[in-house]
């Protein structure tokens, strides 16, 4: 995909971010119900979607 300006190149890699996160996160739910990961590892995920988050926010703001 070609970019007319970089913050929608910023934009795009924040929102595929977004998404990564998001499935790292719901992977880790139903791995943490499992036994698989400790609540340590889920808290990290859900820092990585949260900081994800905030940053297609910022993304949104600045375009």
């Amino acid at each position: 995909m070609e970019h007319s300006t970089s913050l929608e190149h910023a934009l795009d890699l924040a929102e595929a971010n977004l998404k990564e996160a998001k499935r790292l996160l719901d992977h880790g739910t139903k791995a943490r119900a499992a036994g698989d990961i400790d609540d340590a590892r889920l808290d990290q995920l859900q820092r990585l979607y949260d900081v994800a988050a905030h940053d297609v926010a910022r993304a949104k703001r600045e375009s």
